[in-house]
């Protein structure tokens, strides 16, 4: 397991070096001025080319690249230019709360898509089929326009939870619960119905096996043979996939915030790329591409722990 981690992270120092890379070039192509930003639309040309040379944006582009890769690997990626903050600081404070509307619509996904592909696979032709029609609809619903539906229902009509804002976990854990809920389920909808059909292909592929039919000429539960041989066997196909519906949710995650006023990472984002803040904008994108080789990691290793074979490749 140690050899296989440290492989993982071999590949992932270049891969996260690449990206880091590839984004500084690209955020630079963002029409606009550093200094601009800074000194509004108010201040003249000279003053702003003054601050953009204080600053030192005026200098060859490879040449802020340097300083900029050489700070980023001490953890200093720069200061804000909308706030004079540190970005790293800046995106650490918003980045828990797209964290949380992201895992708990992750955990739902979970969950649901779990059950409801184990039902599709044992229910009979019938069920089986409404399902899958059922999930093929929630694939093609946008999670945003899903999410203003629950706000009309559940906020503004039945008045159970609230439209829009965001309560810290630490403040009040129901009221956080409650503020993150329409999001995550507004997001989960596609991960759902993903895993519901990643879990009924694997499980339907599983109780074909010929162990199967031996388990049932013994005589052993259909439940626990569906439940503690079958399901468990079908679990690296669908850990896998929930690996990658995580990293899909954390970016429609980005899109809902805007529905339900939540300041989270979509805020920061939509801010950094509107008045070019450079530092704001490269750190975003390190940190969000950090954390998605991270669950890769993770899910690699779950992938191994859960199917021994997995070792020898």
């Amino acid at each position: 397991m140690l050899t296989i981690i440290g492989k993982r992270i071999l590949v992932v120092v270049p891969m996260l070096w690449a990206i880091a890379t590839i984004a500084f070039y690209l955020v630079n192509l963002i029409p606009g001025s550093p200094g601009r930003t800074i000194l509004g639309d108010a201040a003249s040309q000279q003053q702003v080319d003054a601050l953009n040379h204080q600053l030192g944006y005026d200098r060859p582009l490879l040449v802020q690249y340097g300083d900029w890769l050489a700070g980023a690997v001490r953890g200093d990626f720069g200061d804000s230019l909308q706030s004079g903050r540190s970005a790293v600081g800046d995106v650490t404070a918003r980045l828990p709360i797209t964290l949380s509307v992201a895992i708990a619509a992750t955990v739902i996904s979970v969950v649901v898509g779990v059950l409801v592909g184990v039902a599709a696979a044992n229910g009979g032709r019938w069920l089986d089929r409404s399902l899958q029609a059922a999930s093929s609809v929630a694939m093609a619903v946008p999670s945003f326009w899903l999410g203003v539906l629950l706000v009309f229902v559940f906020a503004l009509g039945l008045k159970w939870l609230p439209a829009v804002g965001y309560v810290p976990f630490t403040e009040d854990p129901g009221e956080w619960l409650r503020s993150i809920a329409l999001p995550s389920v507004s997001v989960a909808m596609i991960g759902t119905a993903t895993v519901s059909r990643q879990t009924r292909a694997a499980l339907i592929h599983e109780l074909g096996q010929d162990y199967i039919r031996t388990l049932y000429a013994t005589g052993v539960p259909t439940r626990s043979i569906v439940l503690k041989h079958a399901l468990r066997n079908a679990s690296t196909p669908i850990a896998t996939t929930v690996g990658f519906q995580f990293i899909g949710l954390l970016g429609s995650t980005v899109i809902v915030e805007q529905v339900f006023g939540i300041n989270g990472l979509g805020q920061l984002v939509l801010g950094a790329v509107t008045s070019k803040d450079l530092p704001l904008l490269l750190t975003v994108i390190v940190l969000t591409t950090g954390l998605v080789i991270a669950v890769n990691l993770i899910v690699d290793l779950l992938t191994v722990w859960l199917n021994p074979k997995a070792r020898r490749a």
